[in-house]
């Protein structure tokens, strides 16, 4: 007897595929009775990855050689049995409502594909929510109106970036479960149950992260990724808890590896929120490129939730298929990781964590780094050196954190502030929104803390080397970010450079003036100067508060 199996993502029977090309798969142990168990498009395949499923549950993968599209069931049964044992999962009887969510940017044909696949699961109560990363294209509304036979509907997130486009979906309404996954992605029929499990069973956990395999793997750049990360292939559930720390991990929580990865996880939309969100610096579409689920994750454990990793939730990822695409990716990689590092530096909780950590994480990326790619440099040359270019991406990374920040994307974008709300000028704005004042706010209030900052130099009992540090602070940036607050709309790269240009020039102006009147006091002119700095930052930031108040841009 044989049984058929169908790959995970269909096989283009034309396509050259290279000697190394694995047919992927899966397989439920209780249909492993028959001889021989034919691959569907196997015939060009030499190797294949079957995923086995016990008892509802992911018991692990097995590597099996392919002749003429068949594989040796009876070996097959060899190779499960020395597969760790799974314990059946208890029926789930509570289904709480889940907002499902998919951010998109202009990939019609990949959002059609995930939509679909997610019209099939078999979870009863659940909303989808695509995020439209670029609504100026107009490609992605025809898309979802082709399935209006679902509970679907699409919200705009104009600002670019992956972490945007998530906060967007946060604030919008829904429920309180939220889970997250790519438009890139195959979901299996039961990935919501599965995830829907572990929330049900512990009030405390705020997120949960499932099992991202590889779907296929036709090219060499395609298994070369599939061979570097680390959560594809872990089918343990675990629960992370920073009150209670795993004894064999001296890097937690800060090996983020294991949790799991962006495009399969789910949150409660409460907890995530009081953090404040997805960090607009991290992300693709940000400057650096990635590095927004690690953070959220690490999040997470810091605030005292706990965070679950459940493999029977499965979404299959298809992996970039050229080594120009993966280039790209693992700079992203690289570009995220720095940022996030030079971030957990920057706060009073993580610093002395990352400096504790930094000969054992050394090791881990050398270890994780350290993978026989010989077979797949032979046939494509062009992926030696992407460890060069992911080191390139890290020590970046913090240069681009900065940039992000500078362009006014915020750590917390969904915290309010919780005093001082006359001032609050940012009033749930996302970062990109049309005729947002964020930059604007910020200048101002900028312009308010130099302005203070400037008065110190009016004691003239200080060292001198302070008095001139702290008058130089103001009169290079304080002046200049008030008067340019008005020009918000500026380029970046327009804006930096004239701060201190017309923060000299308002100085000079304002000197020769008195001079020429004969009223001139140093001491009188810098407190003069440096308290308008003051109460003009603080006024601004006022009058754009009330005009968000009020729903004015």
């Amino acid at each position: 007897m044989t049984s058929v199996l169908e790959p995970i993502t269909a096989i283009d029977s034309e396509q050259g595929l290279w000697r190394g090309a694995t047919w992927v798969g899966q397989i439920n142990e209780a249909d492993l009775g028959d001889r021989w168990l034919h691959l569907v498009d196997g015939e060009q395949f030499s190797r294949a990855r079957l995923l086995i499923w016990t008892k509802g549950r992911p018991r692990g993968f097995v590597e099996m050689p392919v002749t003429n599209a068949t594989v040796d069931g009876d070996e097959v049964l060899a190779r499960v049995a020395a597969l760790p044992p799974v314990v059946a999962s208890a029926p789930l009887t509570a289904f709480p409502p889940i907002s499902v969510v998919v951010c998109t940017r202009d990939r019609p044909d990949h959002l059609r594909a995930v939509l679909g696949a997610l019209s099939r699961l078999d979870y009863p109560d659940f909303e989808l929510i695509v995020v439209d990363n670029n609504p100026a294209s107009g490609l992605t509304p025809p898309v979802v109106e082709s399935f209006s036979d679902m509970p679907v509907r699409v919200i705009e997130a104009p600002g670019k970036g992956l972490s945007i486009a998530r906060n967007a979906a946060l604030r919008s309404p829904g429920h309180d479960i939220v889970a997250f996954t790519d438009d890139d992605v195959l979901v299996d029929q039961s990935w919501l149950t599965n995830l829907a499990a572990r929330f049900v069973e512990d009030d405390r956990v705020a997120c949960v992260c499932g099992l991202v395999p590889s779907a296929e793997l036709l090219t060499p750049a395609q298994s070369y990724f599939d061979r570097r990360v680390g959560w594809a292939r872990r089918c343990d559930a675990a629960v992370y808890a920073l009150a209670d720390p795993p004894e064999d991990d001296c890097l937690f929580p800060l090996r983020v590896a294991q949790f799991g990865t962006g495009a399969n996880f789910a949150v409660r939309r409460d907890a995530v929120t009081e953090l404040g969100g997805f960090d607009e610096g991290l992300g693709i579409g940000s400057p650096t490129g990635g590095g927004e689920d690690i953070d959220l994750f690490v999040r997470v454990l810091l605030a005292g939730h706990k965070l679950v990793r459940e493999p029977s939730a499965v979404v299959w990822h298809r992996h970039r298929r050229t080594a120009e695409e993966l280039e790209t990716q693992i700079h992203n990689y690289g570009l995220g990781l720095g940022g996030w590092i030079a971030k957990l530096l920057t706060h009073r909780q993580t610093v002395g964590m990352v400096l504790r950590r930094v000969g054992p994480g050394i090791q881990h990326l050398r270890g994780i780094t350290a993978v026989d790619q010989s077979d797949v440099l032979d046939t494509e040359p062009s992926l030696d050196g992407l460890d060069r270019r992911e080191l390139a991406g890290v020590l970046r990374g913090p240069l681009a954190l900065v940039q992000a920040r500078a362009a006014g994307r915020n750590a917390n974008p969904l915290r309010p502030w919780k005093s001082f709300r006359a001032l609050d000028f940012r009033r749930s704005q996302m970062w990109g929104d049309p005729g947002n004042v964020i930059i604007a706010g910020r200048l101002a209030l900028l312009a308010a803390v130099l302005g203070a900052v400037g008065s110190i130099g009016a004691i003239r009992t200080l060292p001198t080397a302070v008095l001139i540090l702290v008058v130089a602070a103001f009169m290079l940036a304080g002046p200049g970010s008030l008067l340019l607050s008005w020009y918000p709309h500026l380029p970046t790269y327009a804006v930096l450079p004239l701060i201190p240009v017309v923060g000299l020039a308002a100085c000079v102006v304002t000197v020769t003036g008195l001079l020429m009147v004969n009223v001139y006091h140093p001491i009188g002119v810098l407190l003069g100067l440096t308290l308008a700095t003051t109460a003009g930052g603080l006024a601004r930031c006022a009058y754009l508060a009330q005009r968000r108040a009020v729903g004015v841009p």
